[in-house]
Order: structure tokens, then C-alpha cells, then sequence
């Protein structure tokens, strides 16, 4: 068991499952294709996939499910994203129940409050992370999540490579990103016929797979013609099982602007704001997150070369 287990593999590996789907919506039908030509160029997949990506200037929901540690059903949440590092996640693990977990970030930093890890209120600068002692155990960007979201962007300073079959039919990008703690890979693999996005897969410097998002149940926003997928699940190296999230009913691009409170980083009397990047934080012998139990699914021994044969 690793000594330290960083922030967003608390929030986004904790054993997951299935939650109900919302009702079908004429606002929210079943997604169009992305993408209609039948052999598909790399430009083509790319330009398609980021224009949607940045067609979401913001999005609201008030009624998405999330799963808290030690609580055995979901915890309601409202989740909020605005570009480009804005979001805020507050869950309650019942409507009239009190607040479990407050998961935010804005431009300057990002932070994790959960009830049941008494204490502790973890937060850390971005410009700071990429150089954080602790990064060496979880080799991921905070921008992991809102990308694992469907905010997906094929970044014109990366390389890619592709599009190339998959053993299931479908299509495959490798994007090569360079970072501080060296070059990064990210497979992404598209549906076919449709050009959504699955799967994504980030690889470390020293080719493990080391995170994973699945995208389902897309849909299409007619108001402003966002494609989405309601249902994702996450999963991360160096802790069982898997977060299972149903954004509900989301809002994109709302007009009324969000107050600055929402991306403010909260206080809660008894717990204590702890700075990832300190260095006494390595040396910290307090609360130590709980390892999971296993419960299967979870991320299979891989590497980047298994999966490019």
C-alpha cells in the first residue's frame, strides 16, 4: 500500500456502481453522429471532437450521482464546470442530509473535502502540482476529470498518431504529451460510425497504465447542440474498483453568471487546509486514506505496447 493516495485517486477510483438512468428526455435525445464520413482522416476526428469540446463554455447540474466512501448509496450532487479549470463537485448523500464531500478547482488551484476523512482539508496550487513530491505516486493531471467528463481537446502542442483499428471495431489516436515528469501517452479511442468518444487512456512515462474513463449514453443537447455522455466511469492505478457518475440532467452554457463563491476554495470548522506541495506533507503520519477492498473491475495489468500490437 502506497504511503500517500493523492487527491483525485480518492475521488475518482472509490468502488462504484450502476446508477439508474435518468428518464429519456426529449430535450436530451440520443446523440447524432460526430463524425459521417465512413474512413475518417486524423483531422477529421480531431477538428470534429474539439469542436465540440469547445462549443461547452459551462455546464450545470444540480441533479448528477456520485459515490461517497462508506456510504453504500449515491450521494446526490451538483456539479459545475466552466472553462478553462473551473469546477466545483458538492455532494449530499441525501436531499435533506448534510454535505459528504466539496471537490472544487479554479484557476489557481485545486482542493478535496470529504466528512469522513476527518481533519484534513487537501488542496494543492496548479502550478505547483506538476512538481509536487507526491505526484511521482499518482502521475496525473487535475485536468484528467474534466477531460474524463466529455470535455475531450486534441491539443494542437501534442502529438498524434492515427487513426488506427481497435479489435472491437472501432478507432484509436494516440496523443503524446510531454510534461514535467516526462512524455505522457493518451489513447483515445472513438466510435467508428459515430465519432464519440469511449475510452480514454493515459499512460505514464513508463508506459503503465495508470488511468482510465469509459463514456456511454450519449446524448444531444438541443439547445445548443453539445454532444455528451450522461454516463462515465473512472478508474485509476493504485486503487481498486471504479466511480461510476450519471450527470442526470445537465445545462450547458447558461447565461446567468455563476457567483465567485462557487470557485472559491470553502473552510469547514474542525478541518485544517493541508498543502500537497509542503514539504512536512511527505512527512505527514495522520489520516492516511483508506486502501479499497477490492471489488473487481478493477484496471487490468496493461501497457501501452500490449494495446498498440
Amino acid at each position: 500500500m502506497k504511503k500517500i493516495l493523492l487527491i483525485l485517486i480518492f475521488l475518482l477510483c472509490q468502488p462504484g456502481c450502476h446508477f439508474f438512468r435518468n428518464a429519456f428526455s426529449p430535450k436530451n435525445p440520443k446523440a447524432p453522429p460526430l463524425i459521417t464520413a465512413q474512413h475518417p482522416t486524423l483531422e477529421q476526428i480531431t477538428t470534429a471532437i474539439n469542436r465540440n469540446s469547445m462549443t461547452i463554455r459551462n455546464m450545470t447540474t444540480d441533479n448528477a450521482s456520485i459515490l461517497v466512501p462508506g456510504v453504500l448509496w449515491p450521494v446526490q450532487s451538483r456539479l459545475t464546470f466552466e472553462r478553462p479549470k473551473r469546477l466545483r463537485i458538492q455532494g449530499s448523500a441525501t436531499t435533506l442530509g448534510g454535505q459528504e464531500l466539496d471537490f472544487g478547482s479554479n484557476d489557481t488551484l485545486f482542493w478535496l473535502w470529504v466528512r469522513r476523512l476527518p481533519g484534513e482539508m487537501w488542496y494543492c496550487r496548479h502550478d505547483q502540482f506538476p512538481m509536487c513530491p507526491v505526484r511521482s505516486s499518482v502521475p496525473i493531471e487535475p485536468d484528467w476529470f474534466i477531460e474524463a467528463l466529455g470535455v475531450v481537446e486534441f491539443r494542437a502542442e501534442d502529438q498524434h498518431e492515427g487513426p488506427t483499428p481497435t479489435e472491437d471495431g472501432h478507432l484509436a489516436i494516440l496523443s503524446r504529451q510531454q510534461t514535467a515528469s516526462g512524455q505522457f501517452v493518451k489513447r483515445t479511442v472513438i466510435d467508428a460510425q459515430n465519432g464519440w468518444v469511449l475510452r480514454q487512456e493515459m499512460y505514464s512515462p513508463q508506459n503503465e497504465l495508470v488511468a482510465l474513463a469509459i463514456s456511454s449514453d450519449h446524448r444531444y443537447d438541443k439547445g445548443t447542440g453539445i454532444l455528451y455522455a450522461r454516463h462515465v466511469e473512472v478508474q485509476c492505478r493504485g486503487a481498486e474498483g471504479k466511480m461510476t457518475l450519471d450527470l442526470g440532467t445537465p445545462q450547458f452554457n447558461v447565461t446567468i453568471p455563476f457567483s465567485s463563491a462557487m470557485f472559491t476554495m470553502p473552510t469547514f470548522d474542525g478541518y485544517r487546509p493541508v498543502d500537497l506541495c509542503a514539504p512536512e506533507f511527505l512527512q505527514n503520519q495522520g489520516v492516511i486514506m483508506p486502501h479499497p477492498q477490492p471489488v473487481g473491475n478493477s484496471i487490468p495489468e496493461a501497457s501501452l505496447q500490449t494495446l498498440i500490437r
